[in-house]
């Protein structure tokens, strides 16, 4: 039972993370509704069987049993998510569709997020860079959406939380004026 509580307790520290970073660059609806599918039944006991405290228990199913659950449920409608993106219907090719701007603005948010609720009190600005330059080769995006988050990524790392918030409300005219949002 205490597996359960200690993953409710985080997921709720990482809504809460996320929705005060989404505040704070505009997004109040999608701070509001950030990832409530993590509070249904599919992806909350699937996620708290696999709780570990330091780290995603997505990651520890993936190990155990080769996928999770919680994962296929979760990446499917929170698209906040790159893999929310992908579409390989009728082909056997990833194409990565370009992500609307609130949406890359939300998963920047989910990473400080993510990191900062599994870091505790070690978290830096320098992470976020650094998490994804790691990952970097794993994850698929359309050229303009990678563009874009590597230049809040990189607003980050040099110039703090803060200048992201501020350039997230503006950056988005000359990417949604490409996407025709």
């Amino acid at each position: 039972m205490n597996k359960y509580w200690e993953h409710f307790k985080t997921i709720t520290k990482h809504k809460w993370v996320v929705m005060v970073n989404c505040f704070k660059c505009g997004l109040i609806w999608q701070g509001l509704m950030h990832d409530n599918s993590k509070y249904g039944l599919t992806e909350f006991f699937s996620s708290a069987r696999y709780f570990q405290g330091n780290r995603s228990p997505i990651d520890a199913a993936k190990e155990e049993v080769g996928y999770s659950n919680a994962w296929f449920h979760h990446k499917g409608r929170n698209p906040h998510h790159w893999e929310y993106w992908i579409d390989n219907l009728g082909t056997y090719e990833n194409k990565p569709a370009k992500i609307p701007y609130r949406y890359v603005v939300e998963m920047v948010c989910d990473w400080i997020g993510a990191g900062q609720v599994y870091n505790k009190g070690t978290w830096n600005q320098h992470q976020v860079l650094e998490y994804y330059n790691k990952v970097r080769g794993e994850r698929i995006f359309h050229p303009e959406t990678e563009k874009l988050l590597l230049e809040f990524l990189r607003i980050i790392d040099e110039e703090g939380l803060d200048a992201f918030y501020e350039a997230s409300k503006v950056l988005d005219l000359t990417y949604n004026a490409r996407q025709g949002e």
